[in-house]
């Protein structure tokens, strides 16, 4: 096995161990030498892939966040869902990830996901390949409604991620993690009714938007 090869292996050993730590407790008391006594190496070793805690929460939280958009992905690639389908397979990882994740996780996705940071922008921005490939089959299966265009979709889905992303915005409403945790499932069917340009929550429905009679 290549030396590149381990690395990646090692990486990945970490970031798995780390991510089921801060899923579980409080991320602000996990050390970094309780982590690499757990996970079997040296404090040494542990830095020289992450060279501080907060590298490495920052790469728990990407981790965890690529691979809840690699499954849905694939299933917008998979012909043998339906697209209500998808959508409420998104909603319920939201809803397990409201009710499993503890405050102060929560809290770290909350402030990672409000700094400036461009692996962030990637998963989220819409031309991500996930939201290029969400709107995508949306539009390929009639979800979408035909009135709206990609362009009005697609900032539409800037503008709902962007406010979130502002402090001013969440000062106005005393946004903290756990107010988003409250009505994060009410967020969820406004943006969705928003996107899909419909009047009533399409998760779960069994007919596709009426095309414009205009």
């Amino acid at each position: 096995m290549k030396r590149s090869e381990r690395r990646d292996m090692m990486r990945e050993r970490i970031l798995q161990t780390a991510s089921e730590l801060y899923l579980k407790t409080d991320p602000e008391k996990v050390r970094m030498r309780e982590l690499a006594r757990t996970i079997g190496i040296s404090s040494a070793t542990l830095y020289s892939y992450f060279s501080s805690k907060d590298e490495l929460s920052r790469a728990v939280v990407m981790r965890i966040l690529t691979r809840y958009q690699k499954t849905i992905i694939d299933d917008l690639n998979d012909p043998t869902r339906t697209f209500p389908e998808i959508l409420q397979r998104m909603q319920r990882f939201s809803r397990r990830a409201r009710n499993n994740m503890n405050m102060k996780t929560m809290d770290l996705f909350f402030k990672i996901y409000q700094d400036d940071n461009h692996e962030m922008n990637r998963l989220f921005d819409s031309q991500s390949r996930f939201w290029r490939r969400f709107v995508a089959r949306g539009r390929a299966d009639g979800y979408i409604a035909e009135d709206l265009s990609d362009t009005a979709v697609f900032i539409y889905i800037d503008m709902f991620s962007q406010y979130f992303r502002n402090q001013e915005h969440m000062d106005k409403f005393r946004m903290t993690p756990q107010l988003w945790q409250k009505i994060d499932h009410e967020l969820d069917k406004m943006f969705f009714r928003g996107l899909l340009g419909i009047g009533n929550d399409c998760i779960g429905c069994k007919t596709k938007p009426e095309k414009n009679s205009d």
